[in-house]
């Protein structure tokens, strides 16, 4: 079922429970808490924010449109705040012209953007990506790209135009399911220097797919680059990673304003922290040229 939940962060002098019925603060929407960068960047959000809160969790169900509105209907938030792609689908069915915040949804180009909508993109700039990886590993210059239609279409051309712009070329490879994956790494892996792994859900179905992926990389000595810092322990060379909690902090900073009635120049923010990690150990191995001026730019490194 999903959770009613008040959060703690209300005013000292507020001993009694809020009625969701009189509730006029913020409602967080959590595609699923039990995933733990979901409830990571809702702990920073409600930290930051400091105000009262409300919450609904998805975890485990999918709610229809009429019983999802008879939920909200308890509510008179003056903001929704939205995390992941699950959340945000189904709230938006029903929510047209309240202010909402989003984060945490993978390619956010994939969906409509309300006139009220505002949100932090989950990745971070294809430009910044593609610049470090092309400053750190000069002589790589085709890099492989494995993604699911559905969830990576758009991202993909946009990231075909930006690695032009740095003189590289990017060679993308569809699937539709995981069964397709080995066939499409056997196509994609003898093209290219490097495979830049992308959040998509069908590509990184589970760990098993994971260590697949990687392995069948080492086969034919092809570094990966990916996104989040965890890839290090299955050999990813070099991992750029958005911070979650300074994303949280930074939908507070975004929700904020907008209650201010603040106008703001984009839609859509790039998240504000990153940690670039280098596998130097992997480097060797993989007889890669690297630039040692840039590794200014790197703040962790695996010797």
């Amino acid at each position: 079922m999903s959770c009613l939940v008040i959060s703690c962060r209300q005013s000292p002098d507020i001993l009694s429970p809020i009625s969701p019925s009189l509730f006029t603060g913020v409602l967080v929407l959590n595609s699923d808490k039990s995933i733990d960068k979901y409830t990571t960047i809702q702990q920073a959000f409600i930290s930051e924010l400091d105000m009262q809160t409300m919450e609904i969790d998805f975890s485990g169900q999918v709610l229809n449109s009429r019983t999802l509105a008879k939920k909200l209907s308890k509510f008179q938030p003056s903001l929704i705040y939205v995390i992941g792609s699950k959340a945000y689908t189904q709230a938006t069915q029903i929510i047209k012209d309240q202010p909402l915040v989003f984060s945490s949804m993978i390619n956010w180009r994939r969906f409509e953007i309300g006139a009220h909508t505002y949100g932090i993109s989950l990745e971070l700039p294809i430009e910044m990506q593609l610049f470090m990886y092309s400053y750190l590993f000069p002589e790589i210059k085709n890099l492989g790209v494995l993604y699911s239609e559905t969830h990576n279409s758009q991202w993909f051309e946009l990231a075909v135009v930006k690695a032009k712009e740095v003189q590289l070329s990017l060679h993308g490879q569809t699937i539709k399911n995981v069964r397709e994956i080995s066939k499409a790494l056997k196509t994609l892996l003898p093209k290219i220097d490097a495979l830049w792994l992308i959040s998509d859900p069908v590509v990184l179905y589970d760990t098993n797919q994971v260590q697949k992926i990687f392995a069948k990389a080492a086969t034919h000595q092809k570094p990966i680059f990916a996104y989040n810092t965890l890839f290090t322990k299955y050999g990813a060379v070099l991992t750029m990673a958005a911070d979650i909690p300074t994303m949280g902090r930074q939908a507070a900073g975004l929700a904020r304003d907008l209650l201010k009635q603040q106008g703001f120049d984009e839609k859509v923010q790039f998240p504000a922290g990153s940690h670039v990690t280098l596998n130097l150990k992997k480097v060797h191995e993989y007889g890669i040229t690297l630039n040692h001026e840039a590794l200014a730019s790197v703040e962790n490194i695996i010797q």
